[in-house]
Protein backbone atom coordinates (compact mmCIF):
# COMPACT_ATOMS: atom_id res chain seq x y z
CA UNK A 1 0.00 0.00 0.00
CA UNK A 2 1.06 3.32 -0.99
CA UNK A 3 1.42 5.58 1.64
CA UNK A 4 1.39 9.56 1.97
CA UNK A 5 4.86 9.37 3.05
CA UNK A 6 6.13 7.79 -0.63
CA UNK A 7 4.16 9.99 -2.27
CA UNK A 8 5.65 12.69 -1.11
CA UNK A 9 9.29 11.13 -1.43
CA UNK A 10 7.86 10.85 -5.56
CA UNK A 11 6.83 14.90 -5.47
CA UNK A 12 10.30 16.03 -3.82
CA UNK A 13 12.30 13.14 -6.72
CA UNK A 14 10.75 15.37 -9.57
CA UNK A 15 12.14 17.41 -11.94
CA UNK A 16 11.65 20.98 -11.31
CA UNK A 17 10.66 21.18 -15.34
CA UNK A 18 7.87 18.37 -14.07
CA UNK A 19 6.29 19.95 -10.96
CA UNK A 20 3.67 21.54 -12.52
CA UNK A 21 2.30 18.64 -14.52
CA UNK A 22 2.39 16.65 -11.21
CA UNK A 23 0.38 19.59 -9.50
CA UNK A 24 -2.45 19.58 -12.17
CA UNK A 25 -2.59 15.90 -11.88
CA UNK A 26 -2.89 15.72 -8.60
CA UNK A 27 -5.38 18.42 -8.71
CA UNK A 28 -7.58 16.34 -11.33
CA UNK A 29 -7.82 13.33 -9.26
CA UNK A 30 -8.37 15.07 -5.83
CA UNK A 31 -11.73 16.43 -7.22
CA UNK A 32 -12.88 13.62 -9.55
CA UNK A 33 -13.63 10.09 -8.52
CA UNK A 34 -11.07 7.94 -10.12
CA UNK A 35 -12.97 5.41 -12.18
CA UNK A 36 -11.98 1.95 -12.88
CA UNK A 37 -11.42 2.75 -16.74
CA UNK A 38 -8.93 5.63 -15.63
CA UNK A 39 -7.21 3.50 -12.72
CA UNK A 40 -6.64 0.74 -15.58
CA UNK A 41 -5.40 3.46 -17.58
CA UNK A 42 -3.06 4.94 -14.92
CA UNK A 43 -1.70 1.10 -14.02
CA UNK A 44 -0.93 0.03 -17.89
CA UNK A 45 0.87 3.87 -18.20
CA UNK A 46 3.01 2.91 -15.54
CA UNK A 47 3.42 -0.25 -16.40
CA UNK A 48 4.59 0.84 -19.46
CA UNK A 49 6.69 3.80 -17.95
CA UNK A 50 8.77 0.95 -15.84
CA UNK A 51 9.03 -0.85 -19.11
CA UNK A 52 10.54 1.63 -20.98
CA UNK A 53 8.19 2.42 -23.28
CA UNK A 54 6.61 5.83 -23.67
CA UNK A 55 3.14 6.91 -25.39
CA UNK A 56 3.62 10.81 -27.61
CA UNK A 57 0.37 12.43 -26.98
CA UNK A 58 -0.37 16.23 -28.26
CA UNK A 59 -3.37 16.68 -25.40
CA UNK A 60 -5.01 15.12 -22.97
CA UNK A 61 -7.59 13.26 -25.58
CA UNK A 62 -5.24 11.59 -27.49
CA UNK A 63 -3.74 10.67 -24.40
CA UNK A 64 -6.76 9.38 -22.71
CA UNK A 65 -7.77 7.54 -26.03
CA UNK A 66 -4.33 5.43 -26.78
CA UNK A 67 -4.45 4.59 -22.98
CA UNK A 68 -7.77 3.19 -23.36
CA UNK A 69 -7.59 1.70 -26.48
Amino acid sequence: MVSRDVLHELVDSLPEAEIALAERFLKVISKEPVGPEFAESIRRGLAQADAGATVVCSDYAEMVEKLLD
